[in-house]
């Protein structure tokens, strides 16, 4: 079975199911050598068969209609794979956005967030717990979870990262819903979120957790916060805290697999849908440059080599670089990679990366975008200054003309590529990330009035029972 043929197969169950490659348990043909040999370099377990598929795998890819399992992929030489879980077809959120289906069968696949919560309730109940997160289904379930414990719930979304079907979901199951696609209400409704009276914040990139310090009245009432993301801790550090805060982003539990196995599947699978849609974009054709080597870039790194693509590595820093390089990764500098990359992605959570010198040196044709970021790390405001215009080619993906200069494929404009036009990282991983917010909650409310202001670890013995938590649930291989 051939490369592109793959690459439709796993990215279909991907798209379909949101569910984890790395970790899991597949059971394949035994003549589908090259599915076998993907599979294994993102990490996956891998069995075979021969003749008639065994009747209860974990997810069973096979080439022709029939067999039984958790999730079955059908995978036709010629036409597109087909994905069936216990209830039935699965299909991507584009091709029938059903919010209540898509929240059911994250929720099945949350274990370790169900159970944290669970034990959190007598702490939680009547709690005025305010949560900033993208406003899809697996973040739905964790607001959800939080009210059905008893704590009074309220959302925000950024207009980017809301699924105005899911903000529905979350109203209908009683959650208070403070997001809107336009960009213009976004700043009515950041001051209308934090003026409620929130007793603890649960933020995603640490706008709201600074914002709060600026709106007067948003810290009166507010006892602690915790924060997720690596950018947002970035922009807290040497920051003028008035409230302690838990630095979630930092437990072994959360960085060390939503950031590297989480975001580098989602990114690499959000930007093939976008470059082919309809079709494969054949990895084992291409050059990819990836800037920065830190959690993220190790991640996409290793899922796109896994593909067959040539992975090269912009990395200042020798240590990241030299980790690079025994990956078996080339690396250079990011200007001199550019000048042969068919994709060049962004990993660092840096502005202005990828800055007018780099844009330049791309070749025509040749796609950027952004895995995992801060606005203008592709730096597109620069590149406007200087007489670069826009045409529209697909989806999410447009053309940037610069001047004297390359036709560059930005894809979704630079966004956060897995969040703004994907589906955000898999289930299994953030049931992972919710089960350190929600013990980063349950830390606060019992011990933030003997915290002192600033930024605060999650202590190592709760970090522990998060990855124990997730050992003990995660499905035994066969």
């Amino acid at each position: 079975m051939h490369d592109s043929w793959v690459q439709r197969v796993l990215r279909r169950f991907a798209a379909a199911t949101n569910l984890l490659i790395p970790g899991e348990h597949f059971t394949v043909p035994a003549e589908a050598l090259t599915l076998q040999r993907t599979l294994r370099a993102m990490g996956a377990h891998v069995a075979t068969y021969e003749g008639d598929p065994p009747a209860a795998p974990q997810y069973l890819i096979q080439l022709t209609a029939g067999g039984s399992g958790h999730v079955v992929v059908t995978a036709p030489l010629d036409g597109d794979p087909t994905v069936e879980g216990p209830s039935g077809p699965l299909v991507p959120p584009q091709e029938h956005d059903d919010a209540p289906a898509r929240l059911a069968w994250a929720r099945r696949h949350m274990p370790v967030t169900l159970a944290a919560v669970e034990r959190l309730a007598p702490q939680l109940r009547g709690r005025r717990i305010g949560l900033s997160l993208v406003l899809e289904p697996k973040t739905a379930v964790l607001a959800l979870e939080l009210a059905r414990a008893g704590a009074e719930v309220s959302v925000y979304g950024h207009p980017g990262e809301t699924r105005p079907t899911v903000a529905e979901a979350l109203r209908d199951g009683g959650v208070a819903v403070f997001a809107d696609t336009n960009p213009v209400l976004a700043p009515g409704l950041q001051r209308d979120f934090l003026a409620q009276g929130l007793e603890f914040l649960v933020d995603d990139g640490a706008h709201l957790i600074r914002l709060a310090h600026q709106v007067p009245g948003a810290l009166d009432g507010m006892v602690a916060a915790a924060e997720e993301t690596t950018s947002g801790l970035t922009s807290l550090r040497g920051f003028d805290l008035r409230i302690p805060v838990i630095a979630s982003n930092d437990a072994r539990s959360k960085t060390l697999f939503d950031n590297a196995y989480g975001t580098g599947q989602s990114c690499l699978m959000t930007i093939l849908d976008l470059l082919a849609p309809n079709g494969a974009w054949p990895l084992h054709e291409r050059h990819v440059v990836v800037a920065g080597y830190g959690d993220v870039g190790k991640g996409f790194a290793k899922m796109t080599a896994a593909f067959g693509a040539r992975v090269s590595i912009a990395e200042p820093d020798p240590v990241r670089r030299l980790q690079a390089r025994m990956d078996g990764r080339a690396v250079g500098s990011l200007v001199e990679l550019a000048s042969t990359a068919d994709l060049l992605v962004s990993a660092t959570g840096v502005r202005h990366t990828v800055d007018l010198p780099v844009l330049r040196a791309l070749k025509d044709g040749a796609a950027v975008a952004v895995a995992g970021g801060v606005d203008q790390e592709i730096s597109l405001e620069d590149a406007e200054a200087h007489g670069a215009t826009w045409a529209p080619i697909a989806h999410r993906l447009d053309a940037l003309q610069l001047p004297n200069g390359p036709v560059v494929h930005v894809l979704d404009k630079g966004e956060c590529i897995n969040v703004t036009a994907g589906e955000g990282n898999p289930i299994e991983i953030m049931d992972l990330s919710f089960g350190v917010q929600a013990a980063a909650l349950g830390h606060l409310v019992e011990h933030a009035q003997s915290l002192t202001p600033g930024l605060h670890p999650l202590p190592r013995h709760l970090d522990d029972d998060v990855a124990a938590a997730t050992l003990t649930d995660w499905r035994p291989l066969p």
